[in-house]
């Protein structure tokens, strides 16, 4: 089939997949960013940070391998929906724990949330995607988190520069949370059409 990008983004489907997708990337790209900064702030040596980063690499690890599994069990958009509440009420915490093992307990769950969204948004976007147009959507979806990666720092680096690295992951939990709930209603939505 032929068509534009405005044809693929009237698709309320495909374009709740698709924003969805930036969130998710741009909570990974702002955790990897905040989360050094926010642990020199409290006093975490460069190993402990590292660590601390390591444990959502782990868990995007685990969550991976279990993701066929999940979505088998409960299908693709209660899947997306939980990991991006899980990934919003994770930043929400953040900023209140300052000790290496709640630090290490929050970013396994972020990782767990966060690790499902990337290759979710990917198959979702395929299977969302009208008859004949998968690369299309697939290369528009990578258009947005593109954008995403080249934005959302910008943006919220003033947003830390000017209300500390708290605030960033404050303000990521509400997009987040914002962003899965929107997920749910579209997702509700679709299914009872």
């Amino acid at each position: 089939e032929r068509g534009g990008v405005r044809e693929l983004l009237a698709q309320p489907d495909l374009r709740r997949i698709i924003l969805i997708s930036g969130l998710v990337v741009a909570g990974i790209d702002l955790y990897t960013f905040y989360m050094p900064i926010y642990g020199h702030s409290i006093g975490l040596s460069a190993t402990m940070i590292g660590v601390v980063l390591g444990a959502l690499a782990a868990a995007t690890f685990v969550v991976r391998t279990l993701l066929p599994l999940l979505v088998r069990r409960w299908g693709e958009d209660p899947v997306m929906t939980v990991s991006v509440l899980l990934a919003g009420m994770t930043f929400l915490l953040f900023p209140f724990v300052q000790n290496v093992g709640g630090l290490l307990l929050l970013s396994f769950a972020l990782g767990l949330g966060l690790g499902i969204g990337q290759p979710l948004s990917v198959i979702m976007t395929y299977n969302r995607s009208p008859q004949g147009r998968a690369g299309e959507a697939l290369g528009l979806r990578f258009s947005f988190v593109n954008l995403t990666h080249m934005v959302i720092p910008l943006a919220f680096g003033s947003v830390g520069s000017a209300f500390g690295a708290a605030s960033v992951f404050l303000a990521n939990s509400v997009l987040l949370l914002i962003g899965g709930y929107a997920h749910h209603r579209g997702a509700t939505r679709r299914a009872n059409e």
